[in-house]
């Protein structure tokens, strides 16, 4: 018999995130950088690449094979990330992402998901066609290999339904004593920020807006910093590495080795680079949070009225403290930020699945 799973996708514009409802008790987890790139695996074998840790994925009827996270950005100059093209939501590189991270949290040959997946706010409002092509994009029953065509699996996707990405965060977080003037979630992504206020399961239009700053802004300042330091370029794989060194718990910060010209790059440079670029990054990040939820031109007071106000995203790790300085009631989840909007997808599609087995039932016995 095939095992169904409730899936929540977040395709985010630079993570991809996963989260599998296995079992009553137990819900997988797992995040890989969104980038592509085609990948020849006979070559890599011949230069001894050691491939067994890497996301590779083929699809059935193709002859090309794509490298996806880490593998990608190390294989590859400029990986496909879908950066700036709304319509990357129902492409293939999306169903693509979809399958490689269910099909690495799995091992059944064959399996069945019931997937519910987000749009950030403003698009979700503004195109709603997309969510429809967002659908035909990922369901069907699609055949694909892990393993080099070692091994062949099947996925049977059915898409629920597609909804905002902070409602995802509340359903999962959110509570039930909420405020009557409505929650508050600050998504802050890689290269995204995205505000969600609903009132019930209703959205407040005019408090639902994003703005191209997150992580990724803070990438990109480092990159910046490094070669006008150093006058040689820095390569992302290395900027991300050094972005989780920062970012990690502890104050004493374990940066990657690096050297250029034979000679070592020194921790404190590193450490000043990052704390210029994430400051700078905060800044601008405050001021559109507070422009967009002030209570009024006579206040500097963000986001009095709602609650709870829910901080979600890679960007928490970076920018909370900074934020919960202007908002004393932010919050953030007490597990991993980074899947609380896929968190709360995965619990919708556990109610559409048992929806849909009731349902069965019922015509089963009227039968």
């Amino acid at each position: 018999m095939v095992k169904k799973y409730a899936y929540g996708h977040d395709f985010g514009n630079a993570e991809i995130g996963g989260v599998l409802t296995k079992s009553s008790n137990q819900v997988l987890t797992r995040s890989i950088p969104t980038a592509f790139a085609k990948i020849d695996t006979n070559a890599m074998k011949g230069l001894g690449v050691e491939m067994a840790e890497s996301l590779i994925i083929q699809m059935d009827g193709e002859t090309t094979s794509y490298g996806v996270g880490p593998v990608a950005l190390a294989q590859s100059k400029d990986p496909w990330t879908g950066r700036g093209y709304i319509q990357r939501y129902a492409t293939s590189y999306s169903l693509r992402g979809l399958l490689a991270v269910s099909g690495s949290l799995i091992t059944d040959k064959e399996y069945e998901l019931e997937v519910v997946t987000g749009l950030p706010a403003e698009t979700y409002m503004k195109n709603q066609g997309l969510r429809k092509e967002i659908k035909a994009a990922l369901q069907g029953t699609h055949k694909f290999t892990l393993d080099q065509g070692k091994t062949w699996r099947v996925a049977h996707v059915s898409v629920a339904t597609v909804i905002m990405e902070g409602a995802g965060a509340l359903i999962a977080y959110g509570g039930k004593d909420g405020s009557p003037q409505g929650a508050g979630v600050i998504d802050v992504g890689g290269r995204t920020t995205d505000l969600y206020v609903a009132r019930g399961q209703q959205p407040r239009i005019e408090y639902c807006k994003g703005k191209p700053i997150g992580v990724v802004s803070v990438m990109e300042m480092l990159k910046q910093g490094f070669e006008a330091t150093y006058d040689f370029p820095l390569e992302d794989l290395d900027a991300r590495n050094i972005l989780h060194a920062w970012a990690a718990p502890g104050r004493k910060k374990k940066y990657p080795p690096l050297s250029i010209f034979g000679k070592p790059v020194e921790a404190e440079v590193l450490d000043r680079l990052m704390n210029e670029a994430t400051m700078q990054t905060a800044e601008e990040l405050e001021a559109f949070v507070s422009g967009a939820w002030r209570q009024n031109d006579s206040s500097s007071k963000i986001a009095a009225q709602f609650s709870p106000v829910l901080m979600i995203g890679g960007g928490t790790y970076y920018f909370y403290e900074r934020l919960k300085k202007s908002i004393p009631h932010l919050i953030r989840p007490e597990d991993d930020p980074v899947y609380a909007n896929a968190r709360g997808y995965a619990k919708m599609a556990e109610k559409y699945m048992a929806k849909k087995a009731t349902e069965t039932s019922s015509a089963q016995a009227q039968a």
